[in-house]
Protein backbone atom coordinates (compact mmCIF):
# COMPACT_ATOMS: atom_id res chain seq x y z
CA UNK A 1 0.00 0.00 0.00
CA UNK A 2 1.57 3.23 -0.96
CA UNK A 3 0.65 6.42 1.21
CA UNK A 4 -0.69 8.38 -1.66
CA UNK A 5 -3.40 6.64 -2.78
CA UNK A 6 -5.11 5.54 0.96
CA UNK A 7 -8.49 4.85 -1.28
CA UNK A 8 -6.74 1.51 -2.20
CA UNK A 9 -5.94 0.51 1.67
CA UNK A 10 -9.65 1.75 2.17
CA UNK A 11 -11.09 -0.59 -0.11
CA UNK A 12 -8.81 -3.91 1.23
CA UNK A 13 -10.41 -2.50 4.65
CA UNK A 14 -14.03 -2.82 4.11
CA UNK A 15 -13.36 -5.74 1.94
CA UNK A 16 -12.10 -7.93 5.45
CA UNK A 17 -15.02 -6.03 6.80
CA UNK A 18 -17.50 -7.68 4.66
CA UNK A 19 -15.56 -10.84 4.93
CA UNK A 20 -15.79 -11.01 8.49
CA UNK A 21 -19.50 -9.98 8.97
CA UNK A 22 -20.02 -13.09 6.11
CA UNK A 23 -18.31 -15.18 8.22
CA UNK A 24 -19.82 -14.16 11.89
CA UNK A 25 -23.63 -14.31 10.17
CA UNK A 26 -22.56 -17.82 8.90
CA UNK A 27 -21.25 -19.13 12.16
CA UNK A 28 -24.29 -17.57 13.50
CA UNK A 29 -26.57 -19.72 11.18
CA UNK A 30 -24.25 -22.69 11.64
CA UNK A 31 -24.52 -22.86 15.97
CA UNK A 32 -29.17 -22.31 15.14
CA UNK A 33 -29.00 -24.78 12.94
CA UNK A 34 -27.03 -26.94 15.12
CA UNK A 35 -29.62 -26.44 17.72
CA UNK A 36 -27.86 -24.02 19.29
CA UNK A 37 -29.65 -20.80 20.55
CA UNK A 38 -27.69 -17.76 22.25
CA UNK A 39 -30.68 -16.74 23.41
CA UNK A 40 -32.06 -19.39 25.47
CA UNK A 41 -30.67 -20.83 28.99
CA UNK A 42 -27.85 -24.06 28.15
CA UNK A 43 -27.44 -26.82 30.42
CA UNK A 44 -24.28 -25.97 33.18
CA UNK A 45 -22.07 -28.55 31.21
CA UNK A 46 -22.50 -27.38 28.13
CA UNK A 47 -22.31 -23.66 29.21
CA UNK A 48 -19.12 -24.55 31.18
CA UNK A 49 -17.36 -26.11 28.61
CA UNK A 50 -17.86 -23.00 26.02
CA UNK A 51 -16.85 -20.30 28.78
CA UNK A 52 -13.94 -22.74 28.80
CA UNK A 53 -12.57 -22.05 25.41
CA UNK A 54 -13.91 -18.26 25.56
CA UNK A 55 -11.87 -18.11 28.36
CA UNK A 56 -9.00 -19.06 26.19
CA UNK A 57 -9.84 -16.38 23.50
CA UNK A 58 -10.37 -13.56 25.30
CA UNK A 59 -7.07 -14.31 27.48
CA UNK A 60 -5.47 -13.65 24.05
CA UNK A 61 -7.33 -10.53 23.08
CA UNK A 62 -6.06 -9.66 26.57
CA UNK A 63 -2.67 -10.51 25.50
CA UNK A 64 -2.92 -8.70 22.17
CA UNK A 65 -4.16 -5.41 23.77
CA UNK A 66 -0.94 -5.30 26.54
CA UNK A 67 1.20 -6.05 23.30
CA UNK A 68 -0.30 -3.42 21.27
CA UNK A 69 0.33 -0.91 24.33
CA UNK A 70 3.52 -1.92 24.32
CA UNK A 71 4.29 -1.03 20.48
CA UNK A 72 2.35 1.57 20.07
CA UNK A 73 5.17 4.01 19.63
CA UNK A 74 6.87 2.66 16.90
CA UNK A 75 7.41 4.98 13.84
CA UNK A 76 5.06 4.08 10.88
CA UNK A 77 3.85 5.12 7.78
CA UNK A 78 0.26 6.27 6.91
CA UNK A 79 -0.95 3.27 5.78
CA UNK A 80 0.49 1.16 8.61
CA UNK A 81 -0.84 3.39 11.16
CA UNK A 82 -4.49 2.77 8.91
CA UNK A 83 -3.88 -0.97 9.27
CA UNK A 84 -2.84 -0.86 12.84
CA UNK A 85 -6.20 0.92 13.52
CA UNK A 86 -8.51 -1.17 11.80
CA UNK A 87 -6.73 -4.07 13.49
CA UNK A 88 -6.90 -2.52 16.36
CA UNK A 89 -10.69 -1.57 16.03
CA UNK A 90 -11.19 -5.74 15.15
CA UNK A 91 -9.54 -6.78 18.54
CA UNK A 92 -12.20 -4.70 20.58
CA UNK A 93 -14.64 -5.91 18.27
CA UNK A 94 -13.68 -9.63 18.99
CA UNK A 95 -13.48 -8.86 22.54
CA UNK A 96 -17.17 -7.36 22.73
CA UNK A 97 -18.53 -10.38 20.63
CA UNK A 98 -17.00 -12.62 22.39
CA UNK A 99 -17.26 -11.15 25.97
CA UNK A 100 -21.23 -10.64 25.18
CA UNK A 101 -21.16 -14.60 24.42
CA UNK A 102 -19.47 -15.01 27.74
CA UNK A 103 -21.98 -12.95 29.47
CA UNK A 104 -25.16 -15.16 28.11
CA UNK A 105 -23.08 -18.32 29.22
CA UNK A 106 -22.54 -16.82 32.78
CA UNK A 107 -26.16 -16.45 32.96
CA UNK A 108 -26.76 -20.18 32.17
CA UNK A 109 -24.79 -20.74 35.21
CA UNK A 110 -26.13 -17.94 37.57
CA UNK A 111 -26.95 -18.48 40.87
CA UNK A 112 -23.81 -20.59 40.58
CA UNK A 113 -21.45 -17.63 39.52
CA UNK A 114 -21.83 -14.57 41.59
CA UNK A 115 -23.90 -11.55 39.75
CA UNK A 116 -21.06 -10.01 40.05
CA UNK A 117 -18.94 -11.77 37.37
CA UNK A 118 -22.27 -12.05 35.44
CA UNK A 119 -22.87 -8.25 35.27
CA UNK A 120 -18.50 -7.55 34.35
CA UNK A 121 -18.85 -9.72 31.62
CA UNK A 122 -21.63 -7.24 30.59
CA UNK A 123 -19.51 -4.24 31.32
CA UNK A 124 -16.24 -5.56 29.26
CA UNK A 125 -18.69 -6.31 26.37
CA UNK A 126 -20.23 -2.44 26.61
CA UNK A 127 -16.94 -0.99 27.14
CA UNK A 128 -15.03 -2.89 23.90
CA UNK A 129 -17.85 -2.22 21.71
CA UNK A 130 -18.19 1.56 22.88
CA UNK A 131 -14.10 1.52 22.48
CA UNK A 132 -13.89 0.19 19.13
CA UNK A 133 -16.52 2.57 17.63
CA UNK A 134 -15.38 5.25 19.55
CA UNK A 135 -13.68 8.15 17.30
CA UNK A 136 -10.87 8.98 20.34
CA UNK A 137 -10.50 5.51 21.87
CA UNK A 138 -7.23 4.59 19.68
CA UNK A 139 -4.53 6.54 19.60
CA UNK A 140 -4.71 8.70 15.99
CA UNK A 141 -1.08 8.11 15.67
CA UNK A 142 2.07 6.55 17.01
CA UNK A 143 3.75 9.54 19.09
CA UNK A 144 1.42 8.51 21.81
CA UNK A 145 0.86 5.32 24.13
CA UNK A 146 -2.76 3.36 23.77
CA UNK A 147 -5.55 5.22 25.77
CA UNK A 148 -6.00 4.91 29.11
CA UNK A 149 -9.33 3.38 28.43
CA UNK A 150 -8.22 0.62 26.56
CA UNK A 151 -5.65 0.28 28.91
CA UNK A 152 -8.00 -0.06 31.72
CA UNK A 153 -10.24 -2.81 29.55
CA UNK A 154 -7.38 -4.86 29.09
CA UNK A 155 -6.80 -4.61 33.18
CA UNK A 156 -10.79 -5.05 33.90
CA UNK A 157 -11.13 -8.00 31.33
CA UNK A 158 -7.74 -9.60 32.67
CA UNK A 159 -9.63 -9.74 36.34
CA UNK A 160 -12.91 -10.46 35.23
CA UNK A 161 -11.15 -13.57 33.44
CA UNK A 162 -9.16 -14.65 36.25
CA UNK A 163 -12.60 -14.75 38.34
CA UNK A 164 -14.62 -16.91 35.32
CA UNK A 165 -11.39 -19.08 35.53
CA UNK A 166 -11.85 -19.82 39.87
CA UNK A 167 -15.88 -20.41 39.13
CA UNK A 168 -15.09 -22.88 36.72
Amino acid sequence: MRDSNPSVALHALALVAAARTALAAARSIRERRDGRDPSEQEEPVTARADLAVLAGEIGSYVARLRLRSIVANEERSRAAQLAQAFEDRLLLDDLARDARRAHQKLLSLYPEVSERVVEEARIVAETAARLATEPDALPADDSTGAAPAWLDLAERTADWLDTVREDL
